[in-house]
């Protein structure tokens, strides 16, 4: 079911037998480049797109949190005061956590009965978590009557994903949710959190082809990948005492301890050394409409994705290998965390009918999965209101 701002008002009549007072609703994300680096102080390039979650609510002076997840069909009920992370990370964790990030973040909320639904698919490394923290925040923002910005609202987000549902994510995510702006994509220097808008070009569209296969940020890989850096890190920062992580490391430093780290190490780290490069070479490249380098700094991310960070599967792979042979495809590589969920690709706009229709038949021939291809649109962040 498609959902909209009005199905989700008209279930929260249903379920809670009054009217919602206001709403908020934030887009999901495509990371066009720049991926494993946010957690390493790096640069990405993501866009908030037109797949998103929508959420309305009504406010209670009673401390008392009531969520109904219509993708659920399920409510939760918590009281404001001694909530804490649940045993179980699920669906809760992701819509109680953002109200539990605020209130310890010093913000003022009495609780609220919300409903909420998502078009954002779950487990496709389009940032359905990040989607319906911000609009639960969103939520939160405009029942207190409280104004933080965008960018507080994105920290207060990270801070429930990474301390109420445990997971070690980087900021990119929920930063792009909040505040993404319509036909831009969003530089994001992960360290200094300052963003640079960056124009979509008009004759590009932007793809995301489903791989079938779910991924799950919490099943280990993700944090592993983190410890493995961070082993190889020690040894640098104990030669270069002024290196703090590895956004200040340089391919000359990594080389110069090549012998005293271990050989997963090293790959780690110069793929997270190289993705930024990559990264900020490829947002001048995107505003210019430059199609070679473009599409040639998406190959590379894809290949040290796959080879370095290995966080690809057979299926990720098979799609860009598809992709990246079908007239009008710039570029095409893996986006989100990996280990399944979605491929990115940037398509001349003229070609994308017949691109989609084209990789969906021959990823079916190829893996006998039935994937779903979708044109998205760079998108507003963050949007609220009252009714």
């Amino acid at each position: 079911m498609r959902h909209s701002l009005d199905s989700i008002t008209d279930k929260f009549k249903q379920v809670f037998a009054t009217n919602p007072t206001v709403w908020a609703d934030a887009g999901g994300r495509v990371n066009i480049i720049g991926e494993h680096t946010d957690y390493h102080d790096g640069f990405v390039l993501p866009t908030a797109i037109d797949l998103r979650s929508y959420a309305v609510a009504s406010g209670r002076e009673d401390g008392i949190l009531r969520i109904y997840a219509a993708d659920y069909d399920s409510t939760v009920e918590v009281a404001l005061e001694g909530l804490e992370p649940f045993q179980q990370v699920d669906w809760r964790s992701y819509t109680c956590g953002p109200f539990w990030s605020w209130i310890g973040a010093g913000r003022p909320f009495s609780g609220a009965d919300v409903a909420i639904a998502s078009n954002v698919p779950s487990g496709g490394g389009l940032s359905s978590s990040a989607s319906i923290e911000v609009s639960m925040l969103g939520i939160a923002k405009t029942l207190s009557c409280e104004n933080p910005s965008c960018l507080d609202i994105a920290i207060i987000a990270r801070a429930a994903e990474n301390h109420f549902c445990h997971v070690p994510c980087g900021i990119m995510d929920q930063m792009a949710s909040s505040c993404g702006q319509k036909d831009k994509a969003l530089l994001i220097d992960c360290r200094s959190l300052e963003t640079r808008l960056v124009a979509t070009p008009t004759n590009w569209v932007l793809v995301v082809a489903d791989s079938g296969v779910r991924h799950s940020l919490a099943a280990g890989e993700y944090a592993k990948r983190q410890v493995e850096c961070k082993t190889g890190m020690e040894t640098i920062i104990s030669s270069y005492p002024d290196v703090k992580v590895a956004r200040d490391v340089s391919m000359d430093m990594l080389n110069s301890v090549k012998d005293r780290i271990s050989e997963v190490s090293f790959r780690r780290l110069r793929h997270a050394i190289s993705e930024n490069e990559r990264t900020t070479k490829a947002a001048d490249a995107f505003e210019a409409g430059d199609v070679h380098l473009t599409g040639q700094l998406m190959r590379q991310s894809h290949q040290s994705l796959a080879k370095d960070y290995e966080v690809s599967c057979q299926e990720l792979d098979t799609l860009v290998q598809i992709a990246s042979g079908i007239e009008g495809c710039v570029g095409a590589r893996l986006t989100g965390a990996g280990f399944g969920g979605n491929t990115v690709n940037l398509v001349h706009k003229d070609a994308a009918d017949n691109f989609c229709s084209e990789l969906k038949a021959k990823y079916h021939k190829a893996s006998g999965i039935e994937t779903i291809v979708r044109i998205v649109r760079p998108s507003a962040g963050l949007l609220t209101g009252r009714f």
